[in-house]
């Protein structure tokens, strides 16, 4: 925001992000003023990317779009894919020619190619075979589960007795990953690790993790069970 208003002090410039939507109806307040013409310019985070009409939008800009690439997680082209087919739907979206540019370090990574040409049937394809060669959804089920604690020692101790419950639980057709950090590996002074199990049936891991947690009674640790989870890493 700051470097487009020294390149174009003329320009009005809105930004709509967490920060300038706290106050009741900002969010409305905005995209109205941008949309009936009152800003030249809205800069803001994927919360504007869907589901928004602007006729008089011709110019679509995405920055640093690798940082979404490159989150360890299995979800993370599908993510930027959907991402890029949004944002590219606020341009060009009445009789004017839309243009969409996407700031990027890997101009040759296939995702962006695909995006780019909004090659959806070949992005599908590709990435199915992915997902089959590593036994990710939708070829496998998966279970998420999450610790939280203000000391990392009482996760890691409670995390492997749970897991050594799980793996007599289940039979060799399931997979436990090990314990490590969530992406957001401390919130509010409390440590956060996961651990995932994959394999064929979704109420056999939620049945595992229903006996594994039966007669836990830590009140240390908060433990968190995802099934199906939408994200790993984070």
């Amino acid at each position: 925001e700051r470097a487009l208003h020294a390149l174009f002090p003329n320009l009005n410039i809105l930004r709509l992000d967490r920060d300038t939507t706290q106050r009741k109806l900002a969010h409305e307040d905005l995209l109205k003023q941008f949309r009936s013409g009152k800003a030249d310019v809205l800069i803001g985070t994927q919360m504007i990317t869907k589901g928004l009409h602007f006729p008089s939008c011709t110019l679509v800009g995405v920055i640093s779009i690798d940082s979404q690439l490159q989150i360890p997680d299995f979800r993370a082209s599908e993510t930027v894919f959907q991402l890029i087919t949004q944002v590219a739907g606020r341009a060009g979206r009445s009789s004017l020619p839309g243009e969409v540019i996407l700031q990027t370090f890997l101009p040759e990574n296939e995702t962006l190619k695909l995006a780019a040409t909004q090659d959806y049937l070949r992005f599908y394809n590709q990435e199915s075979e992915m997902r089959k060669m590593f036994n990710y959804p939708p070829y496998c089920r998966m279970g998420k589960l999450i610790f939280s604690a203000k000391n990392s020692d009482h996760i890691i101790h409670l995390s492997n007795q749970l897991r050594e419950k799980i793996t007599t639980l289940l039979s060799s057709d399931y997979q436990l990953s090990p314990l490590a950090p969530c992406g957001y590996s401390k919130v509010k002074d409390h440590f956060r690790f996961q651990f995932f199990v994959k394999g064929p049936s979704s109420v056999q891991i939620s049945s595992a993790f229903k006996k594994a947690l039966e007669g836990i009674n830590d009140s240390r640790v908060s433990i968190l069970v995802d099934m199906d989870p939408l994200f790993t890493f984070f």
